[in-house]
């Protein structure tokens, strides 16, 4: 039996990405949920796909500012990824990124709901212009504060 999660339990989920009192009321009000049922996909899945985005997808893609940036390529990722995987598994993230020696700028990541090797799911992020689930959210200095998601 495959493992859904209902919108209420993936709101919950997803908002605990979010820090301070402030920034949870604006996850609630700005986030979009779309789907009344989510269908996490398997981390080693998950992996998999990476890797063909890496090798096959993204060698194909430009960045160009304006008009193919960080917010394209989010919602390309999660069109690819729900197409190829058949699973609602991804969203768009929105909020803040710290970057080393610029500061504060918005930026668009994604969130993917993960079941792990121990059946727990749980949100990772994808930078998908790197095709690449971020460690500690952060990488390479980049260090990523969620905002709200549309999903």
């Amino acid at each position: 039996m495959s493992l859904e999660l209902h919108f209420i339990d993936v709101i919950d989920l997803v908002s605990k990405e979010v820090k301070g009192l402030w920034r949870k009321i604006i996850f609630h009000i700005r986030s979009w949920f779309r789907d009344e049922w989510y269908k996490p996909i398997p981390i080693d899945e998950l992996h998999a796909w990476l890797e063909v985005w890496k090798g096959n997808v993204l060698p194909k893609l430009a960045y160009t500012p304006e008009t193919f940036d960080c917010d394209d390529f989010g919602a390309y990722f999660k069109a690819w990824l729900v197409r190829q995987s058949g699973k609602n598994c991804v969203g768009e993230a929105i909020g803040i990124v710290h970057v080393p020696d610029v500061g504060d700028v918005m930026h668009e990541w994604n969130i993917v709901l993960a079941k792990m090797h121990t059946g727990k799911v749980m949100v990772l992020y994808v930078e998908p212009q790197i095709g690449q689930v971020l460690k500690e959210h952060s990488y390479d200095g980049w260090k990523y504060n969620l905002m709200w998601v549309i999903m």
